[in-house]
């Protein structure tokens, strides 16, 4: 199993939207085959961090390759104040209920 976890800090004023975009993949995301996982969490100050689980690698893959994450990750500029932290990880051990 892949792991990915983000964390993106919204530029001030692009809170709401980047949290609408992120419910936007979130919900598409739920109909890939190889998602197992994916979260959204808000803390105060714009930042956002994401944890999403992948069958595989080939499922993390086809994810990021989907048009509407594709989309969404053209749109960073526009959102985010700075880069992205991003780490991808196979999973140890863990639970989803």
């Amino acid at each position: 199993m892949t792991m990915v976890v983000a964390i993106l800090q919204a530029k001030p004023g692009q809170e709401d939207t980047l949290e609408e975009a992120l419910c936007e993949v979130a919900a598409r995301s739920r109909e890939e085959p190889g998602a197992v996982a994916y979260t959204v969490g808000r803390r105060q100050g714009g930042r956002f961090l994401v944890a999403e689980r992948y069958a595989d690698r080939a499922a993390c893959d086809a994810h990021f390759a989907a048009p509407y994450v594709t989309g969404l990750l053209a749109r960073f500029p526009e959102l985010l104040d700075g880069e992205p932290q991003v780490e991808l990880t196979d999973v140890v051990t863990g639970f989803v209920r």
